[in-house]
């Protein structure tokens, strides 16, 4: 432990001291039985060197007290006792009192005799520290000792005897000195008292001089034996009547300072306490055991609405709700009954608003206390935090937007309903409900449009329901009902069929009106069945509602689950094959449909799956699409399909023409930088940029239009092609293809069908050619499967198509020996320098027109021409 500065100095000053005192002993006895003038010499000095040790001892124990200060009162009150107490110390030595007569060196002994005994009654009464008191006594008490073991000794001296009380004195003495040390260091081990602690004395401290001043007047009363008739005598009476009536007053006079601290200090004690008691928000309340209220503070007024002197005398359970009076009776009755009880409880109070506040009362008997002699009651207004409280829990149990419960909410009912199904034998049902094409909505619209569509769905879905169904939206656009007490599962069916129903009808909607289609999967708890598997069961229905075409409801059936998990397995499978390269890109050839000439190629994506052979992107794409995979196997197909085109392209006659068509999802705009990985493809390929044709669905167009016109203006910037597949299937609308900067429009292979067939189907297929040509647009017919089919495309004005009349996928070494590329070769050797097709079949007359112009239709006049 450590001590301060001061402290330190005072130990080391005691040790100086007892050491000198220990050297002196020692050297006694040998000048006692020798003649050795030198050694007594030196025994006198070191019994002498003590006295000045102690005394820096003790002055250092009182400079060590902390926040003690030791101004010009304190050292005349100290050389005052000093004075008086030496005198009294001198006349107690046994010599010859005669002024002549006394040698130096007992005046110097005195003297340090007197110091010492100041110092240590000034340690007794001028230090309180409650922690070092004990080391503080101990240590007077030990200079006290040695003070009496000399007046002791130097009497014994003078009789020319020995006292025995000398040794054990001393012995006494050591023994305190110890002891102090022992208190010292305890104390700097525990933690310092407060600052007012330590700095407040004993209020009989300032006596100290006045008893020291009667001390003095008594020994020199005693020293003319008290004679009036000796004028010496009466002096001596006088002084010491006057310093009894000093120590008297200042007695009195320190009494009543000291009562008048007291009061002072509880009357500022009683004002603290009074302005805690205005100002707190609790309500402090006596009351008997009858409920009566003798003492209430004056802040009840912001509770009960009544001054605290109109409450006084009245029955706190008259104060309350009807409902509550009975417990508060009972809670001071009982719960109170006890000496010493304490008990809570909550109650209301009615208030002249008509409304209630929400009282949370902690009481405590104290009858035993003649101070209060009651229950003391503190009660504290919680209606604010109970509503906080309540607003709280409606946040975590409710959806802010449509007032329904949430998951957390949905999942405890379910959980109570399968425990009370299972007592009493009812059936329970879990039905999940998703709206169908909401994102759609949510970003074509917006999303306060979207706000409002979830709003009025989830208001139909509660009416459609009963009314002790529990009604949740789960989150996003998914809603679930918990169904209870069923009896049969027709009302589950009924129930589902009008939920489908009513969520079908126009939603009247502030600048538009439409119509939102719901898939509801039905779930029955079975008697094994936990939460988890019920709700998962409902989930997996409402998924199998959707793959069979939305707009409907489907009840759970085992092989459902298994097609879950089958799905589950092919999510893993596909990532595994993302890190072994089981995928490759097979290549369906895009012709000029006069000639056959090959124009292009579509990459189309197959998998090796190791166990079930070459698979087709109609078993995974979907899954990848759901589950965010195609945005890495995307990324992949678009550098594969460049690098080996290039690479083709090189073989080829006129092989740096050949376009490839990589095909994107919405989920790739949405969840990837698409236009980053185009640049990174065209770095690493090397491949014309003119010669990548992104193509997309008219879907994506509808879908954050604004954020899908910059990406597609970015992607042109990059110089490739952009073209919309499976055209006149979508909502796409002329101000779309006049916003969006599309190059080709792909007729989807639905209208090509019709065509050939007996009724007329030529009208779509020719309004998008018509659209096409108008528009500046080349157009590209897919799945063309008969000739006659290819006739009328041609006779319609349609340049390029695609399908398995020409070739089914396959890689492009098969490709590059097909018909088509022995057609592109004798082509090649026959066009005119500097001629060249487009991706869509548009010869470009490089060498013989302005760079600009472009013949279209089935080679045209001038190229029959050239040819021949």
């Amino acid at each position: 432990p450590e001590l301060n500065s001061e402290r330190r100095r005072a130990w080391r000053w005691l040790a100086l001291a007892l050491g000198a005192q220990l050297a002196a002993t020692l050297a006694v006895p040998p000048t006692r039985s020798l003649d050795l003038p030198a050694l007594q010499f030196a025994a006198s000095l070191l019994q002498f060197a003590f006295f000045p040790c102690a005394a820096m001892a003790a002055v250092g124990m009182l400079l060590s007290t902390r926040g003690k200060s030791f101004g010009p009162q304190f050292w005349l009150e100290a050389t005052l006792v000093a004075l008086c107490v030496g005198t009294v110390l001198w006349l107690a030595m046994p010599h010859d009192l005669a002024p002549d007569v006394l040698p130096a060196r007992d005046s110097w002994t005195v003297g340090l005799d007197a110091v010492i005994g100041v110092l240590a009654a000034i340690l007794l009464l001028r230090r309180s520290d409650w922690q070092s008191w004990p080391g503080l006594v101990a240590f007077a008490l030990a200079l006290g000792a040695f003070l009496g073991a000399r007046l002791l000794e130097a009497h014994a001296a003078a009789a020319g005897i020995s006292s025995p009380l000398t040794g054990p004195l001393h012995h006494f003495a050591i023994a305190m000195f110890a002891i102090a040390a022992h208190f010292d260091y305890l104390r700097t081990e525990r933690r310092a008292p407060p600052m007012d602690a330590a700095e407040r004395g004993s209020p009989f401290a300032s006596l100290m001089p006045y008893a020291a001043l009667m001390l003095a007047g008594y020994a020199l009363l005693m020293l003319h034996s008290g004679s009036f008739s000796d004028p010496a005598g009466l002096i001596a009476w006088v002084v010491c009547i006057a310093a009894g009536l000093l120590f008297a007053r200042q007695a009195i006079a320190t009494a009543l300072a000291v009562a008048v601290q007291t009061g002072l200090a509880t009357r500022s004690a009683e004002a603290r306490f009074s302005a805690l008691i205005r100002n707190t928000a609790d309500v402090i309340a006596i009351v008997a055991a009858d409920a009566r209220i003798s003492y209430v503070t004056p802040t009840a007024e912001r509770i009960f609405g009544l001054a605290p002197r109109d409450l006084i005398g009245q029955l706190l359970d008259d104060l309350v709700t009807f409902d509550d009076r009975a417990r508060l009776r009972e809670f001071l009755a009982r719960d109170l009954a006890a000496d010493g009880a304490s008990a809570n409880i909550e109650a209301r109070v009615p208030r002249g608003d008509d409304k209630q506040r929400i009282v949370e009362i902690h009481g405590t008997n104290m009858d035993s206390e003649p101070a209060i002699g009651g229950r003391l009651l503190s009660l504290r207004d919680t209606t604010d935090r109970k509503g906080i409280e309540e607003q709280l829990k409606r946040m975590a149990f409710h959806d802010p937007l449509t007032l329904l419960g949430n998951r957390t909410l949905f999942r405890d009912r379910v959980e109570h309903a399968v425990a009370v199904s299972r007592r009493n034998g009812r059936g329970v049902a879990v039905m999940f409900v998703d709206l169908d094409n909401f994102k759609k909505i949510n970003d074509s619209l917006g999303h306060a449009q979207g706000d409002r569509v979830l709003s009025k769905s989830a208001q139909r879905l509660v009416k459609a329901t009963r009314n002790g169904d529990t009604v949740a939206r789960l989150g996003g656009d998914e809603f679930a009902v918990l169904l209870e007490n069923l009896t049969s599962k027709e009302q589950v069916i009924e129930i589902a069929s009008r939920v489908v129903e009513s969520l079908q009808e126009s939603l009247d909607l502030p600048g538009a009106d439409m119509r939102v289609t719901a898939s509801v999967g039905l779930a029955f708890a079975m008697p094994d069945d936990g939460v988890e598997e019920l709700m998962r069961n409902a989930d997996v229905a409402m998924y199998s509602a959707k793959a069979q075409g939305k707009g409907c409801y489907t009840v759970y059936e085992p092989a459902m689950q298994r097609a879950a998990s089958e799905r589950q397995e092919l999510e893993a499978e596909i990532d595994q094959a993302l890190g072994e390269s089981q995928f490759l890109l097979h290549y369906q050839p895009i012709v000029e449909l006069h000639s056959g000439y090959l124009l292009g190629v579509e990459a189309l994506v197959r998998w090796r799956h190791p166990k079930r052979g070459l698979l087709g992107p109609s078993e995974f794409i979907s899954v990848t699409e759901e589950s965010g995979q195609i945005v890495t196997l995307g990324r992949w197909i678009l550098a594969q399909a460049c690098r080996e085109v290039r690479v083709w392209q090189a073989r080829l006659p006129e092989g740096r023409q050949v376009r490839v068509g990589v095909n994107v999802s919405a989920v790739q705009l949405s969840k990837s930088d698409i236009c980053a990985d185009v640049q990174k493809a065209l770095s690493l390929s090397e491949i014309d940029p003119g010669c990548l044709v992104i193509e997309l669905t008219e879907s994506v167009l509808m879908q954050n239009s604004e954020d899908v016109l910059a990406t597609l203006t970015q992607l042109k910037k990059l110089g490739v092609r952009i073209a919309i597949d499976d055209f006149g299937t979508g909502y796409s609308s002329l101000s779309y293809l006049h916003r969006f900067p599309i190059d080709i429009l792909k007729i989807d292979r639905s209208f090509v069908e019709q065509l050939g067939s007996i009724d007329d189907g030529t009208g779509l297929a020719r309004s998008i050619i018509t659209l096409g040509g108008t528009l500046g647009l080349e157009v590209v017919a897919e799945g063309i499967e008969l000739e006659q089919q290819q006739r009328e495309l041609i006779e319609l004005g349609c340049v390029a198509g695609q399908g398995y009349y020409y070739s089914r996928p396959a890689l492009l070494h098969e490709i590059e020996y097909s018909v088509h590329m022995m057609r592109r070769r004798t082509m090649a050797d026959t066009l005119p320098q500097g001629a060249r097709f487009t991706a869509t079949g548009r010869l470009v007359m490089g060498d013989l027109r302005p760079a600009d112009f472009v013949t279209t239709g089935t080679f045209g006049r001038e190229l029959k021409e050239k040819l021949k």
